[in-house]
């Protein structure tokens, strides 16, 4: 018998349907349980998850509910069993927790080529229910401190509340002539205040968050220092500010311990009250875009478009979007460039070198590009040759399985278009 083409066409429709709904076949829990909790409290993960004894679920909600899971801080990793009871299922969720308090060291060169450091120690999993508190204490040139406090679900499996104090100064460079960054003036920036976030979660992809701070903003020069000769009459401003932040975050991204699939969106928005003179910030916008591929059992493939945007200025060399190792170009250097608009596209590829229970050892090839705004320029500027920068280079990452964000990275970028020099970057955490 000669099927037509509509034929087939129906048939396939009519068996796509019939896989979806077998699928998404409704089914009910009998019970929820957990497996391999050792800190994680069995309350909290049941007040969190989809997944309902005594209620009707389905396979769809099931693996929402592992991938969930398998983003608190406190997780390494979690699966799933099904086991059939008379007429209803029972469900285990297996985990495998993060060991959850981490010290971190970091350290480096600050900007007038002293030894910095960065000591802190965090507890991502408090009480077992994924509440983060800690602090951490900075030698950057002067000292800072900050002391941190989130419970993203302290009053629902939706809502949560963040409250942190900081008090940071570091030297920071002012380039007060454009065309001559390399002649530039070094500041004390300091800022200091408290700031409660909150925290709504709509559903498994959507995340919000809405934040208020008050503030003090200083930019003091820094009168001993002898690259400052010559800049005894500059400004030196000092304002009392507060900030409106507003952000949205849709994640779809599969955590496979070290390796990561899927994609990533986040919007920023920060609006600034008390903003005058030298110090003209209103709005700053950032949006940032994740991609990840995995490449065969060992590669994965990562891409990330930064875009920041703050109000334009008008006679001022104080503008907050900065050109850095940490945050755009590796190898670039420490603060090398200020403007009111930037572009920044980083990409890399990692490989698993060696894999040995608990320890990654991670190669990593990356080219980063970016392009910045300078104050009192058009937009069209930022894509000039003195503003455009494209880095490459190598490096390498060592992995703890099991410890949260316990990468240690060691990269060596090398300057292929733009100004700059190489140069070496450490950090802890992936550079994305």
């Amino acid at each position: 018998m000669k099927l037509g083409y509509r034929t087939i066409t129906l048939i396939i429709f009519f068996i796509c349907i019939s896989f979806q709904n077998f699928a998404q076949t409704k089914f009910k829990v009998e019970s929820l349980s957990f497996e391999g909790l050792k800190k994680t409290k069995a309350s909290f993960l049941t007040r969190i998850a989809k997944v309902k004894a005594g209620q009707e679920t389905d396979s769809v909600v099931v693996i929402t509910d592992i991938e969930r899971i398998k983003r608190l801080d406190g997780i390494a990793f979690a699966s799933y069993t099904v086991k059939k009871n008379g007429d209803a299922y029972d469900i285990t969720y297996t985990v495998k927790e993060n060991f959850s308090i981490i010290p971190g060291v970091r350290t480096g060169e600050a900007n007038d080529g002293s030894f910095l450091y960065r000591v802190s120690a965090f507890e991502f999993n408090g009480l077992g229910r994924n509440i983060i508190f800690g602090g951490f204490f900075k030698r950057e040139v002067f000292n800072g401190f900050g002391v941190f406090l989130e419970h993203p679900y302290l009053f629902s499996n939706k809502l949560g509340l963040g409250v942190n104090y900081v008090d940071d100064t570091s030297q920071q460079p002012i380039f007060f002539d454009p065309n001559d960054i390399n002649n530039s003036a070094n500041y004390a920036y300091t800022r200091r205040g408290p700031e409660l976030t909150l925290f709504y979660e709509l559903n498994f992809k959507n995340r919000f968050e809405l934040g208020s701070k008050v503030f003090k903003e200083e930019y003091t020069l820094i009168n001993d220092d002898p690259e400052n000769e010559g800049f005894g009459d500059v400004p030196q401003p000092q304002l009392n500010k507060a900030l409106f932040r507003a952000s949205h975050e849709y994640v779809d991204v599969d955590i496979q311990y070290q390796n990561q699939s899927g994609f990533r969106n986040f919007i920023d928005v920060n609006y600034f009250v008390g903003g005058e003179g030298a110090l003209q910030t209103e709005y700053i916008i950032n949006s940032t875009t994740q991609f990840y591929k995995l490449i065969g059992s060992k590669g994965n493939f990562a891409t990330q478009l930064k875009l920041q945007i703050s109000n334009t200025v008008n006679n001022t060399a104080f503008v907050p979007i900065t050109i850095d190792n940490q945050f755009n170009n590796r190898g670039v250097g420490n603060t090398v460039d200020r403007g009111i608009s930037s572009a920044t596209l980083n990409t890399e590829y990692r490989h698993t070198l060696l894999e040995k229970g608990w320890f990654v050892l991670q190669g990593n090839l990356f080219t980063d590009i970016s392009s910045l705004q300078r104050p009192d320029a058009q937009f069209g500027d930022q894509f000039s040759s003195d503003t455009f920068r494209v880095y490459s280079g190598v490096g390498v990452r060592f992995i703890h399985k099991y410890i949260f964000n316990a990468v240690l990275r060691f990269d060596y970028g090398v300057n292929i278009a733009g100004t700059g020099a190489n140069g070496f970057v450490f950090g802890i955490g992936q550079f994305f």
